[in-house]
């Protein structure tokens, strides 16, 4: 039996509180916005990083009501990735929009499972110094990325295998996509890894938009995760928590308008670039949540290099899709 020294609960909550001072951002409140739901209406906390399109479809499930409509209060907690499985564990939140961490520790034996995945595709982008004309030219250049171990830098190291950049092309460890977008107009780096909208940010003061990362790596994103006890004792509340989310991704696919208008508000964007980033992004959403073989294997592949796992990772010990399939069933019956 693999012992687990996650945190109390009484510690975590604190650590929680924490960190979503040190955060900031739209959801440090904890509270989306979602209108008035039923009086007796439960309330579910969601733990989130910090605002990312990647999570779009489950902030437009609640800013459309597609939660409140079924009875639930939902409360977004912004936190660190890392500290979303132990929250989970300690049942400090119902579920999280962070599956890196979670599938992590149910690599490792912890009785959580990734459930669905809201992005299937990945959604970053390389931008680059303009006199950067193409992926190659990075050869022996510096290419800013999260700290080692991390997803962008995992990107990173693809872009050097794959476009054969050589030995001398250098990962640059910058904690934030702000970070990194700063560091490239300086000159500090040649390119860097981002996260939408700020590639538009970066056309706007002279860089180059170089690569959209989702066409090369079909790795998925974020998505939502839950406990196994949570799978196995509130199986309804589950199926009408993922109708939500796959309402809140048919609504992003087919309502074009009213999507960039929760993105413009969301994210503090004009209309217009509130638009150029939606047809970024919405190439990178699944339709009903559950992610094809092609992208379950590379996300295995992503953790197994991330996380330092050895041997084989078995899908099974980390996805459960089944309750995913059935409410994309139900919600396909009704239409």
């Amino acid at each position: 039996m693999i012992s687990w020294p996650f945190l109390q609960p009484s510690r975590l909550s604190a650590v929680i509180v924490v960190a979503v001072a040190w955060l900031g951002g739209p959801l440090a409140t904890g509270v989306e916005s979602q209108g008035k739901g039923p009086v007796s209406a439960s309330k579910i906390t969601i733990a989130v990083a910090a605002p990312s399109l990647s999570y779009l479809p489950i902030h437009v499930a609640v800013r459309k009501g597609f939660f409140s409509r079924r009875g639930f209060e939902i409360e977004m907690i912004q936190m660190a990735a890392g500290l979303s499985a132990p929250a989970l564990l300690n049942r400090a939140v119902d579920y999280t929009a962070i599956p890196s961490g979670v599938a992590t520790a149910a690599a490792r034996g912890a009785p959580l499972k990734v459930i669905c995945f809201a992005s299937v595709k990945l959604q970053h982008l390389l931008i680059s110094r303009p006199e950067i004309m193409q992926v190659t030219d990075l050869a022996g250049k510096r290419i800013g990325a999260s700290g080692f171990g991390t997803l962008p830098a995992y990107e990173v190291q693809i872009l050097i295998d794959k476009y054969r950049l050589g030995p001398n092309t250098t990962i640059i460890p910058m904690v934030t996509s702000t970070d990194r977008l700063i560091a490239t107009q300086r000159g500090t780096i040649d390119a860097g890894i981002v996260s939408p909208p700020l590639d538009f940010k970066a056309e706007e003061i002279g860089l180059k938009r170089l690569l959209h990362m989702g066409t090369i790596l079909p790795v998925p994103q974020a998505g939502l995760a839950a406990t196994e006890e949570k799978l196995r004792n509130k199986r309804a509340e589950v199926i009408e928590i993922l109708k939500a989310i796959i309402e809140g991704l048919d609504y992003t696919w087919t309502q074009r308008d009213g999507t960039i208008e929760i993105i413009a508000r969301w994210m503090n964007l004009s209309a217009s670039q509130a638009g150029k980033a939606y047809e970024s992004v919405r190439e990178t959403f699944s339709k009903n949540g559950i992610p094809s073989e092609e992208q379950t294997k590379a996300y295995i592949s992503m953790l197994a290099a991330t996380a330092g796992l050895g041997g084989e990772i078995s899908p099974a010990s980390i996805f459960d899709f089944t309750l995913a399939a059935e409410a994309a069933k139900e919600i396909a019956v009704k239409k």
